[in-house]
C-alpha cells in the first residue's frame, strides 16, 4: 500500500496540500497546535477567537457555542492557523454533532 492511500490529503483554498488529520476534530486540533508549539493564547491573539471557545473546540463542548454559524468560523480559523483543512474540521464537527444527536434520541 502507498503513502497517499495511507494518508488521505486534502487541499487547501490556497493550492498547497495537507494530509488530512485522524481522529476527533478537538483531539486533531490540540495535537497539530501542539506540534507547532503554539499556545491557545497564540491561536486566540491570531484568530481573535476567545480562548473559552477555542478550549471548548479542543474538549469538543460544542453546546457552549451562541450559534452553529459561530461554532462553524471558528473551527474555521482554528483549523487554519494551525495548518489543518478547514474543510475537513468543519464535516469532522457535523458529524459529531449528527453523533450526538442521533445519541440523545436513541
Amino acid at each position: 500500500m502507498n503513502a497517499v492511500m495511507e494518508q488521505p490529503i486534502l487541499p487547501f483554498a490556497r493550492g498547497d496540500w495537507r494530509f488530512e488529520p485522524r481522529g476527533s476534530v478537538g483531539s486533531a486540533l490540540a495535537d497539530a497546535r501542539r506540534r507547532r508549539a503554539l499556545s491557545i493564547e497564540d491561536i486566540a491573539a491570531q484568530t481573535r477567537v476567545p480562548i473559552r471557545y477555542l478550549a471548548a473546540i479542543e474538549a469538543e463542548r460544542f453546546d457552549v457555542f451562541p450559534g452553529l454559524i459561530y461554532l462553524k468560523g471558528f473551527v474555521k480559523a482554528f483549523a487554519r492557523a494551525v495548518g489543518l483543512c478547514e474543510r475537513w474540521a468543519v464535516e469532522a464537527v457535523e458529524a459529531a454533532l449528527m453523533d450526538t444527536r442521533r445519541r440523545a434520541s436513541a
